[in-house]
Protein backbone atom coordinates (compact mmCIF):
# COMPACT_ATOMS: atom_id res chain seq x y z
CA UNK A 1 0.00 0.00 0.00
CA UNK A 2 1.67 3.49 -1.21
CA UNK A 3 1.78 6.07 1.85
CA UNK A 4 -0.08 9.15 1.18
CA UNK A 5 2.89 11.31 0.41
CA UNK A 6 4.06 8.93 -2.31
CA UNK A 7 0.90 9.12 -3.71
CA UNK A 8 1.00 13.09 -3.51
CA UNK A 9 4.15 12.99 -5.24
CA UNK A 10 3.05 10.95 -7.98
CA UNK A 11 0.26 13.01 -8.45
CA UNK A 12 1.91 16.04 -8.76
CA UNK A 13 4.73 14.53 -11.37
CA UNK A 14 1.56 13.25 -12.93
CA UNK A 15 0.32 17.15 -13.33
CA UNK A 16 3.33 18.53 -14.22
CA UNK A 17 3.95 15.92 -16.86
CA UNK A 18 -0.09 17.11 -18.25
CA UNK A 19 1.15 20.40 -17.94
CA UNK A 20 4.68 19.87 -20.25
CA UNK A 21 2.92 18.26 -22.83
CA UNK A 22 -0.36 20.17 -23.39
CA UNK A 23 2.12 23.24 -24.47
CA UNK A 24 -1.30 25.59 -24.88
CA UNK A 25 -3.00 24.61 -22.07
CA UNK A 26 -3.00 27.28 -19.02
CA UNK A 27 -0.43 26.30 -15.96
CA UNK A 28 -3.29 28.23 -13.40
CA UNK A 29 -6.19 25.87 -14.69
CA UNK A 30 -4.27 22.27 -14.57
CA UNK A 31 -3.23 23.23 -11.12
CA UNK A 32 -6.78 23.92 -9.92
CA UNK A 33 -7.75 20.52 -11.69
CA UNK A 34 -4.70 18.91 -10.00
CA UNK A 35 -5.70 19.90 -6.56
CA UNK A 36 -9.34 18.93 -6.98
CA UNK A 37 -8.23 15.60 -7.92
CA UNK A 38 -6.06 15.90 -4.61
CA UNK A 39 -9.32 17.13 -2.53
CA UNK A 40 -8.33 20.74 -2.13
CA UNK A 41 -9.84 23.60 -3.68
CA UNK A 42 -7.70 26.65 -4.70
CA UNK A 43 -8.55 28.74 -1.68
CA UNK A 44 -7.12 30.29 0.94
CA UNK A 45 -8.95 28.04 3.65
CA UNK A 46 -7.53 24.73 1.79
CA UNK A 47 -3.72 26.34 1.29
CA UNK A 48 -3.94 26.36 5.22
CA UNK A 49 -5.49 22.99 5.28
CA UNK A 50 -3.09 21.54 3.58
CA UNK A 51 -0.47 23.26 5.54
CA UNK A 52 -1.76 21.61 8.88
CA UNK A 53 -1.72 18.10 7.84
CA UNK A 54 1.68 18.38 6.55
CA UNK A 55 0.79 18.24 2.53
CA UNK A 56 3.76 19.33 1.21
CA UNK A 57 3.04 18.03 -2.52
CA UNK A 58 0.65 20.71 -2.69
CA UNK A 59 2.57 23.47 -2.08
CA UNK A 60 3.39 24.11 -5.49
CA UNK A 61 0.12 23.13 -7.32
CA UNK A 62 -1.42 26.02 -5.07
CA UNK A 63 1.28 28.63 -5.65
CA UNK A 64 0.97 27.43 -9.56
CA UNK A 65 -2.54 28.08 -9.33
CA UNK A 66 -2.17 31.91 -8.11
CA UNK A 67 -2.44 31.50 -4.47
CA UNK A 68 -0.01 33.70 -2.18
CA UNK A 69 1.97 31.72 0.59
CA UNK A 70 1.32 34.01 2.73
CA UNK A 71 -2.51 34.38 1.78
CA UNK A 72 -5.38 34.03 5.46
CA UNK A 73 -7.79 32.64 6.86
CA UNK A 74 -10.82 34.85 8.29
CA UNK A 75 -8.69 35.11 11.25
CA UNK A 76 -5.43 36.05 9.66
CA UNK A 77 -3.99 32.13 10.16
CA UNK A 78 -1.15 31.78 7.24
CA UNK A 79 0.13 28.36 5.91
CA UNK A 80 3.23 29.04 8.10
CA UNK A 81 0.82 29.35 11.46
CA UNK A 82 -0.94 26.42 10.98
CA UNK A 83 2.55 24.39 10.20
CA UNK A 84 4.30 25.63 13.03
CA UNK A 85 1.26 24.77 14.78
CA UNK A 86 0.91 21.64 13.95
CA UNK A 87 4.36 20.77 14.48
CA UNK A 88 5.10 19.72 10.35
CA UNK A 89 8.47 19.99 9.86
CA UNK A 90 8.76 19.83 6.38
CA UNK A 91 5.61 21.89 6.16
CA UNK A 92 7.25 24.40 7.35
CA UNK A 93 10.48 24.52 5.92
CA UNK A 94 8.86 24.18 2.29
CA UNK A 95 6.84 26.83 3.00
CA UNK A 96 9.62 29.18 4.35
CA UNK A 97 11.65 28.10 1.16
CA UNK A 98 8.59 29.79 -0.74
CA UNK A 99 9.01 32.88 0.77
CA UNK A 100 6.44 32.67 3.50
CA UNK A 101 6.71 35.84 6.04
CA UNK A 102 8.04 34.18 9.67
CA UNK A 103 6.46 37.66 11.31
CA UNK A 104 3.27 37.30 9.95
CA UNK A 105 0.99 37.77 13.04
CA UNK A 106 -2.59 36.64 13.00
CA UNK A 107 -5.62 38.77 15.10
CA UNK A 108 -4.66 37.30 17.79
CA UNK A 109 -1.46 38.74 17.38
CA UNK A 110 0.75 35.27 17.64
CA UNK A 111 3.01 34.59 14.52
CA UNK A 112 4.40 31.09 13.80
CA UNK A 113 6.92 31.14 16.44
CA UNK A 114 4.15 32.02 19.20
CA UNK A 115 2.30 28.81 18.26
CA UNK A 116 5.15 26.48 18.02
CA UNK A 117 6.04 27.56 21.20
CA UNK A 118 2.72 27.39 22.59
CA UNK A 119 2.96 23.40 21.36
CA UNK A 120 6.65 22.94 22.44
CA UNK A 121 7.66 21.95 18.76
CA UNK A 122 11.12 22.73 19.24
CA UNK A 123 12.92 21.81 15.95
CA UNK A 124 10.31 24.16 14.17
CA UNK A 125 11.08 26.95 16.48
CA UNK A 126 14.64 26.10 15.56
CA UNK A 127 13.74 26.57 11.87
CA UNK A 128 12.05 30.12 12.25
CA UNK A 129 14.36 31.41 14.43
CA UNK A 130 17.13 31.14 11.84
CA UNK A 131 14.76 32.28 9.38
CA UNK A 132 14.21 35.56 10.99
CA UNK A 133 11.14 35.03 13.39
CA UNK A 134 11.02 37.95 16.46
CA UNK A 135 11.56 36.23 19.57
CA UNK A 136 10.65 39.44 21.64
CA UNK A 137 7.29 39.77 20.25
CA UNK A 138 4.21 39.44 22.34
CA UNK A 139 0.76 38.70 21.75
CA UNK A 140 -2.67 40.84 22.03
CA UNK A 141 -2.45 38.83 25.68
CA UNK A 142 0.88 40.02 26.45
CA UNK A 143 2.42 36.33 25.98
CA UNK A 144 5.49 35.91 24.82
CA UNK A 145 7.23 32.70 23.01
CA UNK A 146 9.04 32.04 25.98
CA UNK A 147 6.51 32.82 28.26
CA UNK A 148 4.24 30.35 25.92
CA UNK A 149 6.84 27.57 26.22
CA UNK A 150 7.17 27.94 30.16
CA UNK A 151 3.77 27.85 31.33
CA UNK A 152 2.96 24.82 29.29
CA UNK A 153 6.41 23.34 30.60
CA UNK A 154 8.18 22.27 27.31
CA UNK A 155 11.35 22.29 28.77
CA UNK A 156 13.25 22.07 24.84
CA UNK A 157 11.73 25.51 23.81
CA UNK A 158 12.39 27.19 26.81
CA UNK A 159 16.07 26.02 26.79
CA UNK A 160 15.81 27.34 23.26
CA UNK A 161 14.47 30.51 23.70
CA UNK A 162 15.66 31.45 27.00
CA UNK A 163 19.54 31.54 25.87
CA UNK A 164 19.33 34.96 23.92
CA UNK A 165 15.94 36.29 26.17
CA UNK A 166 16.01 40.01 28.11
CA UNK A 167 16.12 39.85 31.78
CA UNK A 168 12.39 41.03 31.53
CA UNK A 169 11.38 38.02 29.77
CA UNK A 170 13.51 35.78 31.73
CA UNK A 171 11.54 37.20 34.86
CA UNK A 172 8.04 37.20 33.50
CA UNK A 173 8.34 32.89 32.07
CA UNK A 174 9.51 32.23 35.76
CA UNK A 175 6.88 33.57 36.90
CA UNK A 176 4.18 32.02 34.72
CA UNK A 177 6.49 28.73 35.03
CA UNK A 178 5.53 28.79 38.63
CA UNK A 179 2.25 27.77 38.20
CA UNK A 180 2.87 24.24 36.68
CA UNK A 181 6.24 24.01 38.22
CA UNK A 182 8.25 21.67 35.79
CA UNK A 183 11.55 21.82 37.70
CA UNK A 184 13.83 21.01 34.20
CA UNK A 185 12.29 24.26 32.90
CA UNK A 186 12.68 26.54 36.41
CA UNK A 187 16.41 25.86 36.20
CA UNK A 188 16.60 26.53 32.74
CA UNK A 189 14.95 30.01 33.55
CA UNK A 190 17.20 30.49 36.70
CA UNK A 191 20.19 29.37 35.06
CA UNK A 192 20.10 32.04 32.24
CA UNK A 193 19.39 34.55 34.62
CA UNK A 194 15.84 35.17 35.68
CA UNK A 195 15.03 36.48 38.87
CA UNK A 196 13.88 34.79 41.95
CA UNK A 197 12.59 37.22 43.88
CA UNK A 198 10.77 38.92 40.54
CA UNK A 199 7.14 40.17 41.95
CA UNK A 200 4.07 39.90 39.62
CA UNK A 201 1.77 42.61 39.49
CA UNK A 202 -0.20 41.29 42.69
CA UNK A 203 2.88 41.23 44.40
CA UNK A 204 4.13 37.23 44.63
CA UNK A 205 7.13 35.44 44.10
CA UNK A 206 7.32 32.39 42.28
CA UNK A 207 7.83 30.42 45.69
CA UNK A 208 4.62 32.06 46.20
CA UNK A 209 3.07 31.41 42.89
CA UNK A 210 4.59 27.74 43.32
CA UNK A 211 3.14 27.13 46.87
CA UNK A 212 -0.41 28.37 46.12
CA UNK A 213 -0.44 26.34 43.53
CA UNK A 214 0.15 23.14 45.66
CA UNK A 215 3.22 22.53 43.29
CA UNK A 216 5.87 20.61 45.89
CA UNK A 217 8.74 19.59 43.18
CA UNK A 218 8.50 23.47 41.72
CA UNK A 219 8.54 24.71 45.79
CA UNK A 220 11.53 22.47 46.12
CA UNK A 221 13.35 23.62 43.26
CA UNK A 222 13.26 27.49 43.90
CA UNK A 223 13.86 27.15 47.31
CA UNK A 224 17.38 25.15 46.76
CA UNK A 225 17.93 27.86 44.13
CA UNK A 226 17.85 30.55 47.45
CA UNK A 227 13.92 31.76 46.80
CA UNK A 228 13.23 33.86 49.90
CA UNK A 229 10.42 31.56 52.37
CA UNK A 230 10.13 34.71 54.34
CA UNK A 231 9.18 37.26 51.67
CA UNK A 232 5.54 38.39 52.44
CA UNK A 233 2.80 39.78 49.37
CA UNK A 234 0.67 43.01 49.65
CA UNK A 235 -1.22 41.30 52.89
CA UNK A 236 1.72 40.20 54.91
CA UNK A 237 1.62 36.70 53.72
CA UNK A 238 4.62 34.18 53.12
CA UNK A 239 4.34 31.29 50.91
CA UNK A 240 3.54 28.92 53.51
CA UNK A 241 0.94 31.10 54.93
CA UNK A 242 -0.39 30.79 50.89
CA UNK A 243 0.08 26.95 50.98
CA UNK A 244 -1.67 26.27 54.18
CA UNK A 245 -4.70 28.82 53.40
CA UNK A 246 -4.75 26.78 49.76
CA UNK A 247 -4.93 23.57 51.88
CA UNK A 248 -1.31 22.18 50.60
CA UNK A 249 0.01 21.13 53.88
CA UNK A 250 2.97 19.12 52.70
CA UNK A 251 4.19 22.34 50.80
CA UNK A 252 3.48 24.63 54.11
CA UNK A 253 5.49 21.97 56.10
CA UNK A 254 8.60 21.16 53.66
CA UNK A 255 9.09 25.27 53.31
CA UNK A 256 8.94 25.65 57.04
CA UNK A 257 11.49 23.17 57.48
CA UNK A 258 14.83 23.81 55.59
CA UNK A 259 16.96 20.62 56.57
CA UNK A 260 14.38 18.78 53.71
CA UNK A 261 15.04 21.27 51.22
CA UNK A 262 18.22 19.42 49.75
CA UNK A 263 20.85 21.58 47.64
CA UNK A 264 21.29 22.43 43.80
CA UNK A 265 24.57 23.65 41.85
CA UNK A 266 23.22 27.08 41.06
CA UNK A 267 21.47 27.69 44.45
CA UNK A 268 25.74 27.06 45.30
CA UNK A 269 26.31 29.46 42.98
CA UNK A 270 23.91 31.79 44.32
CA UNK A 271 25.09 31.35 47.51
CA UNK A 272 28.99 31.87 46.54
CA UNK A 273 27.94 35.26 45.00
CA UNK A 274 25.82 36.26 47.74
CA UNK A 275 29.01 35.64 50.26
CA UNK A 276 31.47 37.85 48.01
CA UNK A 277 28.51 40.53 47.71
CA UNK A 278 28.36 40.84 51.25
CA UNK A 279 32.06 40.80 51.91
CA UNK A 280 32.40 43.67 49.05
CA UNK A 281 29.68 45.34 51.37
CA UNK A 282 31.81 45.61 54.41
CA UNK A 283 34.61 47.25 52.23
CA UNK A 284 35.47 50.41 50.79
CA UNK A 285 35.01 51.65 47.66
CA UNK A 286 36.92 52.06 44.99
CA UNK A 287 37.81 54.52 42.37
CA UNK A 288 37.81 53.32 38.46
CA UNK A 289 38.08 54.66 34.68
CA UNK A 290 36.22 53.10 32.24
CA UNK A 291 37.67 50.65 30.23
CA UNK A 292 37.65 51.28 26.16
CA UNK A 293 36.22 48.62 24.28
CA UNK A 294 36.92 45.98 26.59
CA UNK A 295 35.60 42.74 25.06
CA UNK A 296 34.21 39.78 26.01
CA UNK A 297 36.16 37.16 27.87
CA UNK A 298 38.14 35.10 25.20
CA UNK A 299 38.20 37.60 22.76
CA UNK A 300 41.05 40.08 21.95
CA UNK A 301 40.88 43.73 23.40
CA UNK A 302 39.73 46.27 20.80
CA UNK A 303 41.44 49.64 22.58
CA UNK A 304 43.44 50.86 25.89
CA UNK A 305 42.91 49.51 29.12
CA UNK A 306 43.33 51.38 31.91
CA UNK A 307 43.62 50.24 35.85
CA UNK A 308 42.09 51.47 38.15
CA UNK A 309 42.91 52.89 40.92
CA UNK A 310 42.35 51.51 44.36
CA UNK A 311 43.70 51.50 47.82
CA UNK A 312 45.24 48.62 47.76
CA UNK A 313 47.89 47.18 45.46
CA UNK A 314 46.52 43.68 43.28
CA UNK A 315 49.15 40.72 44.77
CA UNK A 316 48.73 37.21 44.14
CA UNK A 317 46.91 34.25 45.80
CA UNK A 318 48.36 30.99 46.40
CA UNK A 319 47.64 29.52 42.96
CA UNK A 320 48.81 32.64 41.60
CA UNK A 321 45.57 34.57 40.59
CA UNK A 322 45.90 38.12 40.66
CA UNK A 323 43.53 39.23 43.85
CA UNK A 324 41.75 42.85 43.92
CA UNK A 325 40.62 45.07 46.77
CA UNK A 326 38.79 43.67 49.23
CA UNK A 327 39.64 40.29 48.18
CA UNK A 328 38.06 39.74 44.96
CA UNK A 329 39.77 38.00 42.29
CA UNK A 330 41.08 40.48 39.72
CA UNK A 331 39.45 39.94 35.80
CA UNK A 332 41.96 38.57 33.48
CA UNK A 333 41.98 41.30 31.47
CA UNK A 334 42.89 44.11 34.20
CA UNK A 335 45.95 45.54 33.75
CA UNK A 336 48.85 45.91 35.58
CA UNK A 337 49.46 49.27 38.07
CA UNK A 338 50.94 52.02 35.50
CA UNK A 339 50.42 49.71 32.62
CA UNK A 340 48.32 50.48 29.41
CA UNK A 341 47.89 47.32 27.45
CA UNK A 342 47.61 47.84 23.86
CA UNK A 343 45.80 45.00 21.61
CA UNK A 344 46.02 44.22 18.05
CA UNK A 345 42.93 45.50 16.33
CA UNK A 346 41.33 42.50 14.71
CA UNK A 347 38.03 40.33 14.40
CA UNK A 348 36.65 37.53 14.92
CA UNK A 349 35.43 35.87 12.01
CA UNK A 350 33.08 32.85 13.85
CA UNK A 351 33.47 30.29 12.19
CA UNK A 352 34.45 31.25 8.66
CA UNK A 353 38.71 31.09 9.12
CA UNK A 354 39.42 32.16 5.51
CA UNK A 355 38.34 35.99 6.63
CA UNK A 356 38.59 38.79 9.21
CA UNK A 357 38.23 41.94 9.34
CA UNK A 358 40.35 44.49 8.00
CA UNK A 359 41.61 46.67 10.65
CA UNK A 360 41.19 50.34 10.23
CA UNK A 361 41.86 54.01 11.48
CA UNK A 362 40.80 54.15 15.62
CA UNK A 363 39.50 50.44 15.51
CA UNK A 364 39.40 50.11 19.28
CA UNK A 365 35.77 51.10 19.18
CA UNK A 366 32.77 48.72 17.29
CA UNK A 367 31.59 49.93 14.02
CA UNK A 368 29.03 52.23 14.33
CA UNK A 369 25.46 50.84 13.47
CA UNK A 370 24.46 50.65 10.04
CA UNK A 371 27.86 50.21 8.79
CA UNK A 372 29.55 47.51 6.24
CA UNK A 373 32.82 45.79 7.90
CA UNK A 374 35.31 44.94 4.85
CA UNK A 375 36.71 41.35 4.92
CA UNK A 376 39.89 40.09 3.51
CA UNK A 377 40.84 36.64 2.13
CA UNK A 378 43.18 34.99 4.46
CA UNK A 379 46.90 34.19 2.59
CA UNK A 380 46.41 31.08 1.42
CA UNK A 381 42.81 30.74 0.89
CA UNK A 382 41.03 30.58 -2.08
CA UNK A 383 37.36 32.91 -1.27
CA UNK A 384 37.89 36.15 -2.89
CA UNK A 385 37.00 39.58 -1.08
CA UNK A 386 33.84 40.19 -0.03
CA UNK A 387 31.83 42.79 1.44
CA UNK A 388 29.78 42.02 4.82
CA UNK A 389 26.88 44.43 5.77
CA UNK A 390 25.77 43.59 8.96
CA UNK A 391 22.19 41.97 9.96
CA UNK A 392 19.51 44.59 10.20
CA UNK A 393 17.88 44.31 13.75
CA UNK A 394 15.37 45.84 15.11
CA UNK A 395 16.24 48.54 17.70
CA UNK A 396 14.96 46.63 20.82
CA UNK A 397 16.18 42.99 19.49
CA UNK A 398 19.83 45.58 19.51
CA UNK A 399 19.19 46.59 23.15
CA UNK A 400 18.22 43.05 24.54
CA UNK A 401 21.46 41.94 22.80
CA UNK A 402 23.55 44.87 24.11
CA UNK A 403 21.64 44.70 27.15
CA UNK A 404 22.53 40.77 27.78
CA UNK A 405 26.08 41.05 26.36
CA UNK A 406 26.53 43.39 29.22
CA UNK A 407 25.02 40.84 32.13
CA UNK A 408 26.97 37.71 30.65
CA UNK A 409 30.21 39.83 30.57
CA UNK A 410 29.99 40.41 34.07
CA UNK A 411 29.25 37.15 35.27
CA UNK A 412 32.95 36.43 35.88
CA UNK A 413 33.86 40.05 37.34
CA UNK A 414 34.86 41.09 40.84
CA UNK A 415 32.63 42.55 43.32
CA UNK A 416 33.33 45.82 44.89
CA UNK A 417 31.45 48.27 47.10
CA UNK A 418 29.52 51.01 45.13
CA UNK A 419 29.58 53.12 48.53
CA UNK A 420 32.21 55.65 48.26
CA UNK A 421 33.10 54.44 44.81
CA UNK A 422 34.25 56.88 41.72
CA UNK A 423 34.11 55.97 38.25
CA UNK A 424 35.39 57.86 35.55
CA UNK A 425 34.14 58.06 31.88
CA UNK A 426 36.66 59.06 29.05
CA UNK A 427 33.95 60.53 26.79
CA UNK A 428 30.96 62.86 27.58
CA UNK A 429 28.25 60.46 25.95
CA UNK A 430 29.62 58.30 28.61
CA UNK A 431 27.19 58.80 31.64
CA UNK A 432 28.09 55.59 34.07
CA UNK A 433 24.64 56.21 35.57
CA UNK A 434 22.49 55.78 31.78
CA UNK A 435 24.56 52.93 31.08
CA UNK A 436 24.09 50.67 34.36
CA UNK A 437 22.10 47.42 34.32
CA UNK A 438 20.63 45.90 36.80
CA UNK A 439 22.73 42.75 36.71
CA UNK A 440 21.14 41.18 40.20
CA UNK A 441 19.14 41.41 43.46
CA UNK A 442 19.18 39.14 46.48
CA UNK A 443 17.31 39.35 49.34
CA UNK A 444 18.34 37.60 52.90
CA UNK A 445 16.23 35.61 54.30
CA UNK A 446 15.35 36.76 57.90
CA UNK A 447 11.69 35.58 59.12
CA UNK A 448 10.52 38.66 60.85
CA UNK A 449 7.93 41.42 59.92
CA UNK A 450 6.63 44.27 61.50
CA UNK A 451 3.16 44.99 61.87
CA UNK A 452 2.91 47.89 63.89
CA UNK A 453 4.66 49.91 66.66
CA UNK A 454 3.71 51.90 69.87
CA UNK A 455 6.21 54.11 71.15
CA UNK A 456 9.49 52.26 71.66
CA UNK A 457 7.58 49.04 71.93
CA UNK A 458 7.28 46.81 68.14
CA UNK A 459 4.86 44.45 67.27
CA UNK A 460 6.41 41.62 65.53
CA UNK A 461 5.36 38.26 63.93
CA UNK A 462 7.54 35.28 63.28
CA UNK A 463 7.02 34.41 59.77
CA UNK A 464 8.38 31.20 60.51
CA UNK A 465 5.15 30.44 62.62
CA UNK A 466 1.58 30.45 62.67
CA UNK A 467 1.40 32.32 65.40
CA UNK A 468 0.35 36.33 65.56
CA UNK A 469 2.81 39.23 66.27
CA UNK A 470 4.07 39.97 70.34
CA UNK A 471 5.52 43.13 71.26
CA UNK A 472 9.00 43.35 71.92
CA UNK A 473 10.25 46.36 73.78
CA UNK A 474 13.26 47.95 72.61
CA UNK A 475 16.22 46.01 74.35
CA UNK A 476 14.62 42.91 73.96
CA UNK A 477 15.04 39.75 72.24
CA UNK A 478 11.76 38.45 69.61
CA UNK A 479 11.03 35.20 71.87
CA UNK A 480 12.32 31.46 70.23
CA UNK A 481 15.02 33.93 68.16
CA UNK A 482 18.41 35.26 67.71
CA UNK A 483 17.53 38.91 67.20
CA UNK A 484 17.40 42.16 69.38
CA UNK A 485 14.78 44.85 69.08
CA UNK A 486 17.83 47.34 68.55
CA UNK A 487 15.35 50.87 67.69
CA UNK A 488 12.12 51.26 67.52
CA UNK A 489 11.25 55.09 64.86
CA UNK A 490 7.55 55.52 65.05
CA UNK A 491 7.36 57.24 61.35
CA UNK A 492 4.15 58.51 58.56
CA UNK A 493 4.48 59.69 55.29
CA UNK A 494 1.93 60.75 53.40
CA UNK A 495 0.73 58.53 50.79
CA UNK A 496 2.19 58.62 47.13
CA UNK A 497 -1.59 58.51 45.41
CA UNK A 498 -2.13 61.87 47.39
CA UNK A 499 -5.40 63.25 49.03
CA UNK A 500 -3.58 63.46 52.30
CA UNK A 501 -3.82 59.65 53.51
CA UNK A 502 -0.70 58.83 55.55
CA UNK A 503 0.83 55.46 55.56
CA UNK A 504 3.03 53.67 58.54
CA UNK A 505 6.27 53.33 57.67
CA UNK A 506 7.54 52.99 60.48
CA UNK A 507 10.93 51.36 60.97
CA UNK A 508 12.34 49.03 63.36
CA UNK A 509 16.08 47.99 63.86
CA UNK A 510 16.99 44.39 64.82
CA UNK A 511 20.05 42.74 65.58
CA UNK A 512 21.26 39.02 65.23
CA UNK A 513 23.09 38.77 68.11
CA UNK A 514 24.58 35.22 67.14
CA UNK A 515 25.96 36.76 63.78
CA UNK A 516 26.14 39.98 64.63
CA UNK A 517 24.36 42.10 61.72
CA UNK A 518 21.36 44.04 62.04
CA UNK A 519 18.09 44.37 59.72
CA UNK A 520 15.96 46.99 58.79
CA UNK A 521 12.29 46.10 58.67
CA UNK A 522 9.78 48.28 57.50
CA UNK A 523 6.01 48.90 58.48
CA UNK A 524 4.17 48.04 55.30
CA UNK A 525 6.89 47.68 53.08
CA UNK A 526 5.56 44.33 51.44
CA UNK A 527 9.01 42.00 50.84
CA UNK A 528 11.11 43.90 52.90
CA UNK A 529 11.32 41.36 55.57
CA UNK A 530 15.30 41.55 54.87
CA UNK A 531 18.18 43.39 54.05
CA UNK A 532 18.20 43.58 50.75
CA UNK A 533 20.85 44.30 47.94
CA UNK A 534 21.70 44.68 43.84
CA UNK A 535 24.80 43.92 41.92
CA UNK A 536 25.16 46.70 38.75
CA UNK A 537 27.04 46.58 36.12
CA UNK A 538 28.25 48.65 33.26
CA UNK A 539 29.60 48.66 29.90
CA UNK A 540 33.77 48.83 30.02
CA UNK A 541 33.24 48.56 33.77
CA UNK A 542 36.02 45.58 34.95
CA UNK A 543 33.56 45.22 38.16
CA UNK A 544 30.70 44.30 39.10
CA UNK A 545 29.15 47.11 42.01
CA UNK A 546 27.29 46.07 45.15
CA UNK A 547 24.31 48.34 46.34
CA UNK A 548 22.30 48.61 49.50
CA UNK A 549 19.85 51.35 49.86
CA UNK A 550 21.59 54.67 51.34
CA UNK A 551 25.17 54.11 49.37
CA UNK A 552 26.72 57.45 47.97
CA UNK A 553 29.06 57.16 45.14
CA UNK A 554 30.38 59.54 42.57
CA UNK A 555 30.86 59.91 38.78
CA UNK A 556 33.04 62.40 36.78
CA UNK A 557 32.68 63.23 33.38
CA UNK A 558 34.73 65.46 30.82
CA UNK A 559 32.63 68.71 30.08
CA UNK A 560 30.58 68.06 32.70
CA UNK A 561 32.79 67.47 36.08
CA UNK A 562 31.46 65.03 39.05
CA UNK A 563 28.30 64.15 40.28
CA UNK A 564 27.17 62.76 43.69
CA UNK A 565 24.34 60.31 43.84
CA UNK A 566 22.37 58.75 45.86
CA UNK A 567 20.92 54.82 46.15
CA UNK A 568 17.20 55.49 47.16
CA UNK A 569 16.06 52.16 46.76
CA UNK A 570 16.74 48.68 45.69
CA UNK A 571 13.92 47.04 44.51
CA UNK A 572 13.35 43.37 42.74
CA UNK A 573 13.42 45.00 39.24
CA UNK A 574 15.05 47.98 39.73
CA UNK A 575 17.12 50.34 42.24
CA UNK A 576 16.42 53.91 41.97
CA UNK A 577 19.27 56.40 42.15
CA UNK A 578 18.85 60.72 42.84
CA UNK A 579 21.15 63.06 42.06
CA UNK A 580 22.24 64.77 44.90
CA UNK A 581 22.72 68.29 43.51
CA UNK A 582 19.43 68.29 41.03
CA UNK A 583 17.85 65.99 43.01
CA UNK A 584 17.27 64.04 39.63
CA UNK A 585 15.60 60.68 39.88
CA UNK A 586 16.56 57.80 37.56
CA UNK A 587 15.64 54.07 37.70
CA UNK A 588 18.08 51.40 36.71
CA UNK A 589 16.09 48.40 35.42
CA UNK A 590 16.59 44.73 34.86
CA UNK A 591 16.91 45.37 30.90
CA UNK A 592 18.93 48.40 31.33
CA UNK A 593 16.47 50.93 30.31
CA UNK A 594 16.48 53.83 32.81
CA UNK A 595 13.02 55.13 33.49
CA UNK A 596 12.49 58.99 34.75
Amino acid sequence: MKSPRITGVLALTSLLLAIFLVGCSDPQKVAVKGLKKMGYEATATDLLKAAASGDVATFDLFQAAGLDVDATDAVGNTALIKAAEAGREEAVERILGLGADPRTVNQDGRDALLVAADKGHEEVARMLLSRGADPTLRDKEDWSALALAAYNGHAGVVSLLAASAAPKELDDALLVASFRGKPQVLNTLLGQGANISVRSPESKTPLMIASSAGNIEAVRVLLQNRANPYAVDLNNQTAANLALAAGHQNVEQLINNPDTWGTSEQGQKVATEMASAQAALGGQGVEEVLLEGMPLAGEPSRGKTTAPKTEATATANAAGTPVAPHGNAAPANAASPNTANTATNTASSHGTPKLVATPVPNAGALPASGTTVKATEVPGGSSPAVAAAPVVKSPEVARIESTRKVREEAQAKPIVALNGSTIHSRLPEEAPVKTMVLAAYHEESLPLVVDGVSGSTASVRRLDQSAGSVAVAEGGVVPGTTYKVKEVTPRFISSKEGKGRMVDVSRVMVEDTQRGSTHLLVKDSAGQTADTYAILTAPNSQYRYVVKAGDVFRTTQPGIGAKDYQVLDIRANAVVIKDAATEEVTTVARDGVIQP
